[in-house]
C-alpha cells in the first residue's frame, strides 16, 4: 500500500524577533531620510536638496540612504508619493466624517485647502517646478501626477453625480480650476508676510465662486446649456517656444 503522502504546511510562518526588528529599523531610517528630505526642500529649494544635505539631516549615514534610495531622483520620487499618499489618506480622513451629498461635494474644497497649507506641499511644489528641468526625475514624476491628479478630479465628478448633476465636464473643468487656484495661492503665500489673512479671503471667494456655479448648474433653464461649454480654439505655436525666433 502506498504511503499517504506528506503535509505541506502552507501557513506563512511568523517572522522572526530579530527581522522584525530589522525592519521595523529599516522603516524607520526610510521615514527619516524622507522627512528630512521635505524639510530640506522647504527651507532650502529644490536645486539646493542634495543626497548629502538629507544625510546630514536625517542623521543617518550614506550608506544607509544608498541602501534606499540609490540615487537623488529615487529619493525625490519616494518622497513625493510619500506627500500624495498622506494628502490622500487626509482628505478622505476628513471628508468621511461628512454626510453624503451636497455637504460632502463642498466639503471637497475644504479638505483639499487644509492639506495646501501643510508644509508637504511646499516640497511637493518645489519638486513639481524642479523636475520639469531636470531629467532624471521628469518622466517618472509626470507619471506620478498624471494619476494623483486625475483622482482629484474623479472625486468631485462622482459626488456631483450622485446629486443629480449630469454635467461632468462641467463640473470637472470646475475641479480643476479650483486644484489649480489652491495651488498657486500655495506658491503665493510664500512670498506675503507670514501674518497675512488676505489668503483666507481669497479662499473665501473660491469657495462662494464654486457655490455660485453649481447653483448655476441646478437651474433648470442652463443644464443643456452647459452641456455645450466652447471648445479652446487651437493655439498657435507650443507652450515654452521662443516668441523671438522665426520660421525660415
Amino acid at each position: 500500500m502506498a504511503a499517504s503522502p506528506a503535509k505541506v504546511d502552507l501557513k506563512p510562518r511568523a517572522a522572526s524577533a530579530p527581522s522584525r526588528l530589522q525592519a521595523e529599523r529599516s522603516a524607520a531610517t526610510r521615514r527619516k531620510l524622507v522627512c528630512a528630505t521635505i524639510a530640506t526642500l522647504n527651507s532650502l529649494g529644490y536645486t539646493a536638496t542634495t543626497t548629502i544635505e538629507v544625510v546630514r539631516r536625517a542623521r543617518v549615514s550614506r550608506g544607509a540612504m544608498l541602501h534606499h534610495f540609490k540615487t537623488r531622483a529615487d529619493l525625490l520620487l519616494a518622497t513625493a508619493e510619500h506627500i500624495l499618499d498622506e494628502q490622500e489618506r487626509d482628505r478622505r480622513e476628513v471628508l468621511s466624517t461628512v454626510d453624503r451629498g451636497r455637504e460632502r461635494f463642498f466639503a471637497i474644497t475644504d479638505a483639499m485647502w487644509n492639506t495646501m497649507r501643510q508644509p508637504e506641499a511646499v516640497a511637493l511644489t518645489e519638486i513639481m517646478l524642479g523636475a520639469r528641468s531636470d531629467p532624471e526625475i521628469h518622466g517618472p514624476f509626470a507619471l506620478l501626477m498624471r494619476g494623483y491628479n486625475q483622482k482629484l478630479l474623479d472625486g468631485p465628478s462622482v459626488v456631483a453625480e450622485d446629486l443629480g448633476y449630469s454635467n461632468t465636464r462641467a463640473v470637472r473643468a470646475m475641479a480643476r480650476l479650483h486644484v489649480a487656484a489652491m495651488r498657486g495661492l500655495m506658491v503665493d503665500q510664500l512670498y506675503w508676510d507670514e501674518n497675512d489673512t488676505g489668503i483666507d479671503d481669497a479662499f473665501e471667494l473660491l469657495v462662494w465662486y464654486k457655490r455660485l456655479i453649481m447653483r448655476f448648474l441646478e437651474e433648470p433653464a442652463f443644464k443643456d446649456v452647459v452641456h455645450d461649454l466652447p471648445r479652446p480654439l487651437k493655439r498657435q505655436g507650443s507652450v515654452g517656444k521662443d516668441p523671438t525666433s522665426q520660421n525660415d
